[in-house]
């Protein structure tokens, strides 16, 4: 059996979706399963074990300059139609994507039905179509369509996974963390959308709280320069803390698989936390909970409320343009908090913060 999943981006997008490689890898243990993806996205799919190949696409940067890349591209297509599929999933349902699932030779092309297509010109390079509810979570609304390709609707529950470590990962892995009883929580408070966030102001006082009453080692993940200096102002702020950055999704998944808990926005964080066992506590704004927070009991979250009362299924439809980002800046502290204690109440209840 050899299979193709067309899922490009973005990184939160693709994590959710490996639910799906987990249910294929269980059903055909000994299946060749490829995946075309971004380059932005490329590292994190390389590091898992149940992939056989990973082909890379550039698309925002040929979009730039197509004929100056004319032959990367080309020869990229000729990787792609190398093997001949006996399945191909196209999870991102756009124009980008069929593409991609036109060009790959597979017996069965298997995508979402027009109604459910983000760009319709998707429908016209598929020849199996379904239709996942709307209410699902993204892993399970992706899981959907897959399975329903095999007419199953039995339930599935994808277990931990544990991405591939370079030599030299593992040896900075097995040194980073200190000696201590304090329990470890992992604070993630960057997005591409600063309407996704905490303002810094916010997040310190969020953080003060839960120093005073639980004492943990704080490891603030930081992957850029800005959220660099965002983290080592907050480090200076609490001397049980470290800052960590520049590091591989393989190395940052198996950092938070170390953790006791992840405090973290709607962000890739949060995506990849859902790959290990570490609980999670998230904080949205304009984005739905229900849909994008990890599913379990271990994972909690915070649902801010738009003051001018709009309302949206799946993401407010001014998350990029809202000036004030007013329903998560403008949250009250002691609701962010008593949202938190009764997440702690309820999860660690046996054991000692």
């Amino acid at each position: 059996m050899r299979i193709l999943i067309v899922k490009t981006s973005a990184i939160g997008d693709v994590l959710q979706t490996l639910p799906v490689l987990s249910y294929l890898k269980s059903r055909y243990p000994d299946a060749q399963i490829d995946w075309v993806v971004e380059a932005s996205s490329a590292s994190l799919l390389k590091a898992h074990p149940d992939l056989t190949r990973v082909i890379v696409v550039h698309s925002k940067k040929w979009r730039k300059a197509p004929f100056m890349h004319r032959r990367e591209i080309a020869e990229t297509l000729r990787s792609l139609r190398a093997v001949s599929y006996d399945l191909l999933f196209d999870l991102q349902g756009n124009s980008k994507s069929a593409l991609l699932t036109f060009t790959a030779r597979a017996k069965e092309k298997v995508g979402f039905a027009f109604s459910s297509l983000p760009e319709k010109t998707n429908w016209l390079v598929t020849n199996r179509r379904f239709t996942p509810s709307a209410h699902l979570s993204r892993p399970a609304y992706y899981l959907s369509l897959v399975q329903s390709a095999f007419n199953d609707s039995a339930p599935f529950t994808s277990v931990p996974l544990e991405l591939r470590l370079t030599e030299q990962e593992q040896q900075r892995l097995d040194t980073l963390l200190p000696s201590t009883e304090r329990p470890k929580f992992m604070v993630c408070f960057g997005s591409n959308w600063t309407n996704k966030q905490l303002e810094p102001s916010q997040l310190a006082s969020f953080l003060a709280q839960v120093d005073a009453h639980y004492a943990p080692h704080f490891l603030f993940i930081y992957g850029n320069a800005v959220e660099k200096s965002q983290a080592e102002a907050l480090h200076a702020l609490f001397p049980h803390s470290q800052v960590v950055g520049e590091m591989s999704l393989a190395f940052w998944q198996r950092l938070m698989q170390r953790m006791d808990l992840l405090l973290t926005m709607d962000s890739a964080a949060l995506h990849l936390c859902a790959t290990t066992t570490t609980p999670s506590f998230s904080f949205f704004g304009p984005s739905s909970s229900a849909l994008y927070k990890p599913e379990g009991e271990q994972h909690a979250s915070f649902q801010g409320s738009c003051p001018y009362g709009r309302t949206f299924a799946v993401r407010c439809p001014v998350l990029r343009t809202c000036p004030t980002g007013a329903c998560l800046k403008d949250a009250p502290m002691h609701e962010l908090f008593a949202h938190f204690q009764r997440f702690c109440a309820f999860k660690y209840s046996v054991r000692k913060f």
